[in-house]
């Protein structure tokens, strides 16, 4: 179950973090696309967290989906195209992330 975890942890922070750099470089760097990147940054430190066994894992795993899914929403309504079932879909994977940190 942990692989799991750990492959769609690694799923979500990497796309996300893909995407960030992607609007970094294609626009100027807007704080969103910095706060997506952070984000991202987190959620993956989170698999890190785990390996090691600290208990701060599901901490790390909320504070990193929490930026990326407030970044996304700042991104969406800045650029005109929110998309409400993109970012409702985005929280659920987020709450998953965060339930199975904790859990595990």
């Amino acid at each position: 179950m942990k692989i799991a975890l750990y492959i769609l942890s690694a799923a979500a922070g990497g796309l996300s973090l893909a995407a960030a750099l992607s609007q970094m470089k294609a626009e100027k760097r807007s704080s969103s696309h910095i706060l997506m990147a952070l984000g991202s940054l987190i959620l993956l430190a989170a698999i890190a967290c785990n390996l090691a066994k600290q208990s701060a894992d599901w901490l790390l795993a909320l504070l990193g989906t929490g930026m990326i899914c407030t970044a996304a929403v700042w991104n969406g309504k800045r650029s005109g195209s929110f998309h409400l079932q993109h970012h409702v879909i985005r929280i659920l994977i987020s709450i998953i992330l965060v339930i199975g940190y904790a859990v595990l």
